[in-house]
Formats: structure tokens, C-alpha cells, sequence
């Protein structure tokens, strides 16, 4: 019986964590750097600020920024089960907590029109029912975006109307589109990557695994339903952020790579972070004005 109850929690735990790190109990830090970029086009990162004093020793990810320079992150303290939402307001140096129900809730982000807050919450006592909820930012009852998509792992808004979603199947996952006003969605792509952005011209990127060697990034165009390639990822990494000019960057162990499509030919290293003891970088973002990266780094136990 002991056997089958640890072989059970094992398998939640597995599927979980391909969809929202829930059983990722590793510390994850955050860390800030001034990013540049120079004349050919080459970036260089400086200035490194550590993020996570406030939960030294607990997990802090998912880092994403609203479009007046501020960073919503999810916050689970050391030896806790709770997931929260928080912000940081890197220029003021001041955190503050913007959730504290008792369900958990991940990826935090700002509808389009900047009134509400969307998450991806765990309904109170079902850990694999999942949906992405929206709250007033002014305060007041939330309620879910998509009542039907119980199985959301990860999700980016497109525009009002639309947005990617990130689904788990069985042992499988899927890309979808789906449509907020008739509430209905569109399978785009099958073993996709956790993180999804929406681009400028409002197509959806992700990665692609296409087998055990090979990945891609690639984007998705919602009004001709075309998939273009833009790379092949440099190494086997899920995790990308999208500056305003337009140049992608992505996380390998403690190196950090870029790539400007259409400019480069490959992935350009831009710096090796081993120096921060940084070894485990996955979910990165970047500030609306290009001027700030953030990054996550899991740390393993010992």
C-alpha cells in the first residue's frame, strides 16, 4: 500500500510539473541585469541585481512584465505549499503581494486592457484542475476566462479576444487558440514548450520539441494559420523572451544566448553567468523598454 501511494504521488507529481512546476521544490532566484546592445548589434548584460531576498531559500519565478516597467512574479516561500502572486517594482525596490487566496496561482499576467490581473489557478482542492482566472486590478470577485479549459498549463494573451493555451492531455500536451467571445479553440501544435509570447504582429511563438535532439522556435500566424521556423533552439530549452527590437534570447545551463531573426545566422553567446553562480537559467523577461533582463535560476538541493 505504501508502495502504491508513493508510485501515485509520484506520477501527480510528474504530470504537474510539466505544466505549472508544481512539484518543483528546487529554489529558483531571480535576478535583474542591465541589458545593451551595441553598434553591430551585439548585447552585453551588466549591473546584476539579486531579486529573491525577499523568500531567500524558496521559489520565485515566472517573471513578467507590465508594460509600465513593473514585475509580476509567482512566490512560493521556503517550506511552504502556497503559491502567490507578487510584484516588484525594481526602480522603488518595493514588493507587494497582489493574491492571497488559498487556491494556487501561477503565471501572472495583465489583460490587454491593463484592468485585471490573469492568472493560472489551481481550484482549491483539485490539483489537476487548472484554469486562467482574471481579477480586477481595482479590486473585486474574479472569475474564470475559459470555465470550460479545466487541463491549462500556460497560456499568453493575444489581443482582447484571443489567447494561447497551453494544454495538458493525458501525457501529451497541445497549442491551441482559443476564442473568448464564442468560446471556442483551435488545436495549432502538439509537444510544445511551457512558455508562449505573443510577438508584435500578434502571432503566437513557442518552441517545438520535435524529437529527443531537435527543437524549434517557431511562431504562429492566427490569421493565415501558417507555422514559420525561426531557429532551432542552441540547446534544449523551452524558455525565450522577445526584445522590442526584436531579438530572441534564451537560457543554456549558465550561458545566455541571443538571436535577431533575419540579422544573425546563429545563436550569438552573450555572456557566461557562471561568475553569479548561476547555473539553471529557464524563464526570462524582458522590460518594455529593452533596457532590463530578468532571469530565473533553479538552484538543485544538496
Amino acid at each position: 500500500m505504501i508502495c502504491l501511494r508513493f508510485l501515485s504521488a509520484v506520477i501527480l507529481c510528474v504530470l504537474q510539473g510539466i505544466w505549472s512546476d508544481l512539484c518543483a521544490q528546487d529554489p529558483t532566484d531571480l535576478y535583474a541585469f542591465h541589458l545593451t546592445v551595441g553598434t553591430e548589434g551585439n548585447y552585453t548584460i551588466t549591473s546584476p541585481k539579486y531579486l529573491s531576498g525577499f523568500n531567500t531559500g524558496g521559489y520565485t519565478n515566472q517573471p513578467w512584465f507590465t508594460s509600465d516597467g513593473k514585475l509580476l512574479v509567482s512566490v512560493r516561500k521556503k517550506g511552504g505549499d502556497q503559491t502567490d502572486i507578487y510584484q516588484l517594482d525594481l526602480a522603488r525596490h518595493s514588493v507587494k503581494r497582489m493574491s492571497a487566496t488559498k487556491a494556487n496561482e501561477y503565471s501572472p499576467r495583465l489583460s490587454p486592457d491593463g484592468q485585471s490581473l490573469t492568472v493560472l489557478r489551481q481550484v482549491e482542492g483539485d490539483s489537476m484542475d487548472q484554469q486562467v482566472w482574471k481579477v480586477p486590478v481595482s479590486g473585486g470577485a474574479g472569475e474564470s476566462v475559459a470555465p470550460h479549459i479545466r487541463n491549462a498549463g500556460y497560456y499568453a494573451w493575444l489581443d482582447p479576444r484571443q489567447m494561447a493555451i497551453y494544454r495538458l492531455e493525458g501525457e501529451s500536451n497541445s497549442l491551441e487558440l482559443y476564442n473568448l467571445q464564442d468560446g471556442r479553440s483551435r488545436r495549432i501544435a502538439t509537444a510544445v514548450g511551457r512558455t508562449l509570447l505573443a510577438d508584435p504582429g500578434g502571432n503566437v511563438v513557442y518552441v517545438h520539441k520535435f524529437d529527443s535532439t531537435y527543437w524549434y522556435l517557431k511562431r504562429y500566424n492566427p490569421l493565415r494559420m501558417t507555422i514559420d521556423i525561426i531557429a532551432q533552439t542552441p540547446v534544449l530549452s523551452e524558455d525565450f523572451a522577445l526584445s522590442p527590437d526584436g531579438t530572441f534570447f534564451m537560457g543554456g545551463g549558465s550561458i545566455l544566448y541571443a538571436f535577431h531573426p533575419g540579422v544573425d545566422t546563429a545563436w550569438k553567446k552573450v555572456a557566461d553567468l557562471s561568475q553569479y553562480d548561476i547555473h539553471g537559467i529557464t524563464r526570462l523577461a524582458i522590460s518594455p523598454d529593452g533596457r532590463t533582463l530578468v532571469l530565473a535560476n533553479v538552484k538543485k538541493k544538496v
